[in-house]
């Protein structure tokens, strides 16, 4: 079912579920997804099964992407416990048991909400102290939904939520989404490329599976409801004010950069107050900058302006080569995560950088480009175009090729001589790409 949006003069009123009205819910004109993404157009809601990975594991993709995903082991043990698919033994994978774990009851004795800005506030602390670097609340809109059938982290349908709800009644029932996540560790993922950069993400990915489940069952252990995986969490993040959407299609937030991934958001009645949109620069940065786009090993990325996809005006990233590369360096890390540490916004959270993002969005829209240039010839100066830093952690080392010279947990396979920990000096190891997106589309088989 698509959604059409048709602007009306005032947002029609709504309860939560205490019976109170608390605030306007606007579920017909566009979300404000701030100056990054702008829905223009009818959005048909997607299917979270048509996605990268459900595709994949019907074997949609090709021989060779259904054999990485379904089929392979990782040579990283660190790697085996930190991503289903290619784990050993999946019940060793923290998050595939969480994903199984029955979801519980709703408490009958519901605490009575008579401040939503008291209890987001509340809220926010509860994640920040289960381990969120960064959470934020947005009202739920139809133009963020999913559709097709309700998919929830276990596989199955919400509880809560019949078949039979179409976008707009799931968002007047359950009006605010949640999103809370866990940043990406800033010095490993300077080893992009790398099984080091591999357990940044998929580590940070099991942390933040955690926060939420534990966010889910808060709230239901007030007496609300809480649905999962029924929104687009970047959506749900643009709308709350956790970042904008880059050329590079992740949400680059003020503090962490691009360094944070969005899982599933949470849907409830819990009165909450929604969060809104910021301003950092980063539309006037991507328009410019294009530093992902160049060092892309797929050319995933585009060069040119954003377009229309889906109803919403945005930087569109093709997935399908991206994904594709896996299968071809499986031996050498599992996700590349190059347009994420070469973002000029992924920096360490310091002073400078603060400075930098306020001289960035002080001066007028029509002056920022000129601000732009002289913060790219900077970044460039001092960090380079892809900066290949040299990365030692719990035995592991960029500087020396990985499987082969590179220590793990279980069953070393370094070669410990000091000459050969050395061959690539303070430069961390990248394996030669010789791949192109035509051979991808090419050879899926």
């Amino acid at each position: 079912m698509a959604v059409t949006v048709e602007k009306l003069d005032k947002p029609s009123a709504e309860q939560n579920g205490n019976g109170k009205t608390w605030a306007k819910i606007d579920l017909v004109n566009p979300p404000d997804l701030g100056r990054s993404v702008q829905i223009v157009g009818e959005v048909v809601p997607v299917d979270p099964n048509e996605g990268p990975h459900p595709k994949n594991s019907r074997g949609e993709l090709g021989k060779a992407l259904f054999n990485y995903y379904r089929n392979s082991i990782s040579k990283d043990p660190l790697s085996r416990v930190g991503a289903n698919t290619h784990s050993a033994d999946k019940r060793n994978v923290l998050s595939e048991n969480l994903n199984k774990a029955p979801k519980g009851e709703i408490n009958p004795d519901r605490v009575e909400v008579t401040d939503p800005e008291a209890m987001s506030r509340h809220l926010k602390r509860v994640a920040y102290y289960l381990g969120a670097d960064a959470i934020g609340i947005a009202q739920a809109h139809p133009t963020m939904m999913y559709g097709g059938r309700r998919y929830s982290e276990d596989g199955t349908t919400t509880v809560e939520s019949s078949e039979g709800e179409g976008p707009e009644e799931l968002c007047r029932r359950y009006p605010y989404l949640i999103v809370a996540t866990q940043a990406w560790d800033y010095d490993k993922l300077q080893a992009h490329r790398h099984f080091i950069g591999d357990a940044a993400y998929h580590v940070s990915q099991m942390r933040s599976n955690m926060i939420m489940k534990a966010l889910e069952a808060y709230i239901r252990e007030l007496g609300y409801t809480a649905l999962r995986a029924t929104a687009n969490p970047q959506a749900a993040a643009l709308a709350a004010g956790m970042g904008e959407l880059g050329r590079n299609g992740m949400v680059i937030s003020e503090k962490f950069g691009a360094r944070v991934h969005m899982p599933n958001a949470i849907q409830t009645d819990l009165p909450l107050a929604p969060g809104h949109p910021i301003d950092l620069g980063v539309t006037d940065f991507c328009n410019i900058c294009r530093k992902c786009a160049i060092t892309c090993p797929t050319n995933s990325i585009p060069f040119g302006d954003k377009v229309e996809f889906n109803g919403a005006l945005k930087y569109k990233i093709n997935w399908l080569t991206c994904y594709k590369l896996r299968p071809y360096t499986h031996d050498n890390w599992g996700s590349c995560l190059t347009c994420v540490a070469v973002c000029p916004f992924t920096k360490p959270n310091t002073w400078w950088r603060t400075l930098a993002i306020k001289t960035l969005t002080t001066p007028p829209v029509a002056l920022r480009p000129y601000v732009v240039r002289a913060l790219k010839a900077i970044d460039d100066r001092f960090w380079g175009v892809m900066k290949q830093k040299r990365v030692r952690w719990m035995g592991y080392d960029t500087g020396i090729k990985p499987g082969e010279h590179a220590c793990t947990v279980a069953g070393c396979t370094a070669d410990h001589d000091e000459a050969a920990s050395k061959v690539q000096g303070d430069v961390g190891f990248y394996a030669p790409l010789k791949e192109n997106t035509n051979r991808f589309v090419r050879r899926d088989v």
